[in-house]
């Protein structure tokens, strides 16, 4: 079942930012200023995860005003995203757009593996056709090249899939700005999803050339840095030896100090304006020019209902100021370091 699409009414400039939806490309899907991001709720990754709570911060998300999902194929070693999102979403199915993607999966050694060859993005789109209980996906990504198969294969065997209408409209994840124009000849993505922060904005910043000259929608994630960004880790925070963002060198040595100074300008800001840091980050971040949809991860209804917040404040040009000025200063001392994909 495909979600009834409704124009929104007319806003102002302020309330078009804080309120839902915005529209997708040129889609007829509109989506929420913030979207959750499933990947939490998978388990690979993050720690302390339960279907119980996961149920409950896709009940969270609904009750909050989100009305975008984003799983892939790969949350998840046997579709643990996808059938949670089942399981929570049937009585209100005809209310959200759920984006997945295809092109990557773990093998029996739970190594993932990257494989957008049009033979396994054929099958993972049934496959999440049938975990979701979808006679039609609403929203499909290729999650990533390869590196092997030639994008205009990958993007070919999406329109295919376009046109046999199991799908409805398609987007390119984690794509460098020439991979998007190659996908784009052969299929017009409606959205592209690259990583974006306010310490990561480069990557984005090189796909603005291709989104100038398009009705391209941007769907970012890790707004928050795997939650670096949220504030509530000190200077002093010692991680669990498990966690896998210590692979990641901004939560290590100087990356990480420099972090810290930008912390602690915006746990100010948030004092002095009502609101936590992670509300103040995903309230800049839906506030940058061309981003659509600011994906937020969470695995506990609390994180949620934080992130959804955002998209009912208001931060003036003065407090945009600052923490530009701040940034400025940030990445001239530290150019960024690459990310992967999610």
């Amino acid at each position: 079942m495909t979600p009834p699409t409704t124009q929104p009414p007319s806003l102002t400039p302020k309330d078009a930012v804080c309120l839902p939806h915005r529209q997708l490309g040129e889609s007829d899907l509109y989506v929420s200023p913030v979207a959750m991001g499933c990947w939490p709720i998978a388990g690979i990754s993050s720690l302390g995860t339960s279907d119980a709570q996961s149920l409950a911060t896709i009940e969270a998300a609904v009750e909050s005003g989100i009305n975008h999902f984003d799983t892939a194929y790969s949350y998840g070693f046997d579709g643990e995203s996808d059938r949670l999102l089942r399981s929570a979403l049937g009585r209100v199915r005809e209310r959200v757009v759920i984006a997945s993607k295809v092109g990557t999966h773990y093998d029996a050694n739970r190594q993932r593996v990257l494989d957008a060859s049009p033979a396994r993005i054929r099958q993972q789109a049934d496959a999440i056709r049938q975990r979701l209980g979808l006679d039609v996906i609403d929203l499909l990504y290729l999650h990533t090249p390869d590196g092997v198969t030639d994008i205009e294969q990958s993007a070919a065997t999406l329109a295919e899939l376009v046109e046999k209408k199991v799908v409805r409209f398609v987007g390119a994840s984690n794509v460098s700005p020439e991979e998007l124009e190659r996908f784009s000849r052969v299929i017009t993505p409606v959205v592209v999803q690259p990583p974006f922060n306010m310490l990561q904005p480069e990557t984005l910043e090189k796909l603005r050339p291709f989104l100038a000259t398009s009705k391209c929608g941007v769907a970012c994630y890790w707004p928050l840095m795997k939650g670096l960004l949220a504030g509530g880790m000190q200077r002093d925070h010692t991680f669990d030896p498990l966690d896998k963002r210590l692979t990641y060198p901004i939560f290590q040595g100087k990356a990480w100090e420099r972090a810290q100074d930008l912390l602690d300008v915006l746990r100010q800001l948030a004092h002095d304006h009502a609101c936590s840091v992670t509300q103040l980050v995903v309230h800049w971040t839906l506030r940058q020019p061309q981003i659509t949809t600011v994906l937020c991860g969470a695995k506990r209804p609390e994180q949620i209902r934080e992130s959804a917040a955002a998209m009912r404040m208001w931060l003036d040009d003065a407090v945009l100021a600052v923490i530009a000025n701040e940034l400025r200063r940030t990445l001239r001392d530290d150019p960024g370091d690459p990310v992967g994909s999610g």
